[in-house]
């Protein structure tokens, strides 16, 4: 038969005498829309899609037999998730890359069983497509930070600033900052500031109340107080025990 507007419209209205006799109610929205989130936000340990024989009331009448139809559900997810991943960042190569190999994966799948192990592991994999760049954008964050805190560390260097140098929420930064070094934000800029100020207790003979300005600390109590925290002992103490002259 020709294949146009009429055709599909009539085959359309077939359906819903079929569905309204049959009571159909289709999947609620809220159920595909957690599946979407959980891929979104790189969540794939908590994916968990629901066999086939539970939800093949809500699917529709895509095709004459089951294992056709398990199969369009594999496509159309397929499609949805790629583009889930693809708005999240995911490189479009290896987005259409991960497409193609499930589509042809489909094409050997010989039982339902297999149809589904390829619709869970699917949407595994996107998921983990958008967890894998999330991760490699907060390590480049983070080493920016640090190349910041670097770069002013004879300054008195605040959250904000660093923040406004990644182009992060001051929350997030510090979260994941934490996460990625094992320190605050504000211990690892303290660390860095004492490791310095150890070199120049130790090879100049600049009082401690000009390292401590040099370094950025409000006050040579404050520098003290910091220092003492970091190393066990007072800036003078440190300097008595190391200092070297150097030539």
């Amino acid at each position: 038969m020709p294949i146009n507007e009429e055709t599909i419209h009539r085959i359309r209205t077939m359906m819903q005498i079929r569905n309204s006799e049959l009571d159909y109610q289709r999947l609620p929205l809220d159920v595909e829309d957690n599946i979407s989130r959980l891929i979104r936000e790189g969540r794939y340990d908590e994916i968990h899609l629901s066999p086939f024989e539970k939800i093949d009331e809500s699917l529709g009448y895509w095709s004459a037999d089951k294992k056709t139809q398990h199969i369009f559900l594999v496509v159309s997810a397929t499609t949805i998730w790629s583009r889930i991943a693809l708005n999240s960042g995911v490189k479009p190569d290896e987005v259409f890359d991960l497409s193609d190999a499930i589509l042809l994966t489909l094409s050997y799948c010989q039982t339902d069983e297999d149809i589904h192990d390829t619709y869970q592991t699917s949407a595994i994999m996107f998921a983990k497509q958008v967890h894998e760049l999330a991760k490699n954008k907060d390590s480049w964050k983070v080493e920016q930070a640090k190349t910041f805190i670097s770069a002013n560390i004879f300054r008195k260097i605040t959250l904000p600033d660093v923040a406004s140098y990644t182009e992060l929420s001051e929350s997030y930064l510090c979260t994941h900052f934490n996460k990625q070094v094992g320190i605050s934000i504000y211990q690892y800029i303290q660390r860095e500031k004492i490791n310095i100020a150890c070199n120049l207790l130790s090879q100049t003979t600049r009082s401690v109340s000009d390292i401590a300005q040099y370094m950025g600390f409000a006050s040579q109590s404050n520098f003290t107080s910091v220092f003492l925290k970091w190393q066990g002992m007072t800036p003078s103490e440190y300097r008595k025990q190391h200092y070297r002259e150097v030539f």
